[in-house]
């Protein structure tokens, strides 16, 4: 999903990698995550809409959780491939379906829960990503997002993820060196054991470090937001924060910034109304 011409990270080659590798608890990870946002059986015979599925990951989640009807879109045609190889293996009996489809041409808002993980700060134009995604909510649903924390190191990343979206695999290799071994040796200096670090990182998300770090490195374009621009834009657009998972930047942002989670439910339409209206 992007709005710019500009040279775009090609995000399904790494979730092709991703799924090559995935094992049982990963996603029994992915699981316990979207538990935390819908900890009250919300997903029980809700449909359930992924916006950026990525690798399908969240999606199998949602069905083991229990939803009705689950449907993925993504712009990256490898992404919808791997998506559909992991939810052919692991749900064969169907339930879902994969639609390689931009945000900005996606207009069903049937959904009880719209989900996106880190995938607007990626289209090169995030506020009205942002915005188009909210519209998809029906009033009274739940929306389910996660976003960029801004830190006072967004604009060297944003031109390190340029360099890097653009290298060739061997420079690739190398950044991706560089990186691993400053974040680690960081990790070592404060007493934490980078082996165990990198052997249970899985239980983030169900996420591989590999993958994890070549995404971080790579996810071009990029932007990212402060928790009180979001909130204004929340509180413009009619929703209410159900519950948020954020915390403070570390290192000021000196390894890379972290998305803070919300569970946001749409005001009921005189809600609304009164919010458009300020």
């Amino acid at each position: 999903m992007t709005t710019t011409t500009a040279p775009r990270f090609r995000f399904g080659e790494n979730w092709q990698s991703f799924i090559a590798g995935i094992t049982e608890p990963q996603i029994a990870a992915s699981e316990r995550d979207l538990h935390k946002l819908f900890p009250n059986g919300e997903l029980v015979g809700a449909t359930f809409l992924d916006v950026g599925c990525g690798s399908g990951l969240s999606m199998l989640a949602a069905m083991r959780l229990g939803a009705a009807r689950v449907h993925g879109i993504d712009i990256d045609a490898e992404s919808v491939c791997a998506a559909e190889t992991l939810l052919a293996q692991y749900a064969p009996a169907g339930g879902w379906h994969v639609d390689q489809r931009s945000l900005f041409d996606f207009h069903d808002d049937s959904f009880d829960i719209v989900h996106s993980w880190g995938v607007v700060p990626f289209t090169g134009g995030m506020w009205a990503a942002l915005d188009h995604l909210c519209s998809l909510v029906r009033p009274t649903r739940a929306l389910a997002i996660a976003l960029y924390r801004r830190t006072p190191m967004c604009r060297l990343w944003r031109l390190e993820k340029r360099i890097y979206s653009q290298a060739s695999p061997r420079t690739q290799r190398i950044m991706r060196l560089i990186y691993e071994a400053a974040f680690l040796g960081a990790k070592a200096a404060t007493g934490q054991n980078p082996f165990a670090y990198v052997r249970n990182f899985y239980t983030h998300r169900g996420m591989r470090w590999s993958n994890n770090v070549h995404d971080w490195l790579g996810g071009y374009p990029y932007e990212s937001a402060k928790p009180e621009e979001l909130a204004a834009f929340f509180d413009r657009s009619g929703f209410i924060v159900q519950c948020a998972f954020t915390k403070p930047v570390a290192a000021k942002g000196l390894f890379g910034s972290h998305c803070d989670e919300y569970v946001l439910r749409r005001a009921g339409s005189q809600a609304l109304a009164a919010a458009t209206s300020k």
